[in-house]
């Protein structure tokens, strides 16, 4: 019986350590994939900063693109990968980039002045460069500050506006003598959207297509107004009647929007990362000389402190806006809609997002989604 006792002692932890050894075998959960972290921190975006919905596209040099979301369209309705956003100024990327591709196809200089292409302009001094234009140093009075502009459009939501009638009535004095300042301009971008349909002698969508949405698979972009856009483009929100609440911006006419603003481009966040891939990290867009220039990012960049520098079409951010990061790209915030087409420059990782409210409430989410990015890559460097 002692025997059995003192076999009984000794066994008997034995047995409690084996059970518990293999109890924590069972409940070990296996390391999140890049994928589940991913989709982890943009469900947690939409509890944490509010908003409706949110799309994600992440391209990482040697791995599979990664395209996520969360949130709601409209009503119980959720937002899917395949759903367009406007990209708003995002567009200018598309106008710069053709600009640049017909100086280098030597259809016109970036030195050539504004009389070469386009009208004079009251409050429009046609010596104003094209280089001018790109890069937001022109001085030219950005149309979109004036309140009768806005006025103008609501008060026919249905109106169709050409870019003549803008810029013969809403542009005011300008900020300062071309080339000695910096002040963000969608008037310069109009101007050269004119000076495209000049030069290259076809609406600014067929330039878009046969430059870039062809030739790179951007198979779900579209220039609102000259082209039909698809059924499945996720609703905006916006404040219409300053109540602060959002109101369905997709259930109003927004023809006098896209046509007197010029910002039109349609797109998917898959669609943005591939751009910003062919653009900055394969530089299948631009010759050498010319992508070195389109970089040349010009500083300071007064009243923007999210943008550290401004080149021809391409914005510098902030390191402060980026988990300190050193990103290329461009933002854009339409009517009832935010946007970002971003390289991150040290990892060559691109990313497109895209959020449906006017504040992009769930935006900020885009550093939660850095930080899983950026910490898988050093972990596997």
């Amino acid at each position: 019986m002692r025997q059995r006792s003192l076999l009984s002692k000794l066994t008997l932890p034995l047995l409690m350590v084996s059970l518990v050894s293999c109890s924590n075998e069972s409940t070990t959960q296996p390391e999140p994939t890049l994928a589940e972290e991913l989709q982890a921190a943009l469900d947690n975006g939409i509890e944490t900063y509010g908003g409706k919905g949110i799309s994600v596209a992440v391209m990482i040099p040697g791995e599979e693109t990664w395209v996520g979301v969360s949130g709601v369209s409209y009503g119980t309705t959720p937002i899917t990968t395949d759903m367009l956003f406007s990209a708003g100024s995002i567009t200018k990327t598309f106008t710069a980039m053709t600009v640049i591709q017909l100086a280098e196809e030597g259809v016109l200089t970036l030195e050539d002045s504004l009389y070469e292409w386009v009208p004079d302009y009251l409050n429009i001094d046609n010596t104003i460069t094209i280089r001018q234009l790109l890069n937001h140093t022109c001085g030219i009075y950005n149309f979109t500050e004036n309140s009768e502009l806005w006025a103008a459009i609501f008060a026919d939501l249905t109106r169709s506006w050409m870019m003549e009638e803008v810029l013969s009535n809403y542009v005011l004095d300008p900020y300062f003598p071309k080339g000695t300042g910096w002040h963000y301009s969608n008037t310069g971008y109009l101007l050269l959207r004119l000076i495209i349909r000049e030069a290259a002698g076809t609406d600014i969508s067929t330039q878009y297509r046969e430059r870039f949405f062809e030739p790179l698979g951007l198979d779900r972009s579209f220039l609102a107004v000259e082209e039909a856009l698809p059924g499945n483009v996720a609703h905006g929100w916006f404040d219409l009647d300053g109540d602060n609440i959002y109101d369905d911006f997709s259930n109003i006419p927004a023809n006098a929007f896209y046509t007197a603003i010029g910002g039109g481009v349609f797109s998917t966040p898959e669609d943005l990362a591939k751009w910003a891939k062919a653009l900055f990290h394969d530089r299948l867009v631009l010759s050498q000389q010319y992508f070195d220039q389109m970089i040349d990012f010009h500083t300071p960049t007064p009243g923007e402190p999210l943008v550290y520098g401004y080149g021809l079409g391409a914005i510098w951010f902030s390191p402060e806006l980026f988990n300190n990061l050193e990103v290329w790209g461009h933002g854009g915030n339409p009517l009832g809609y935010a946007a970002g087409c971003l390289y991150l420059v040290d990892y060559g990782v691109c990313i497109g997002i895209m959020d449906n409210t006017e504040e992009g409430e769930t935006m900020p989410v885009i550093n939660d989604i850095l930080s899983v990015i950026t910490n898988h890559l050093d972990q596997t460097s």
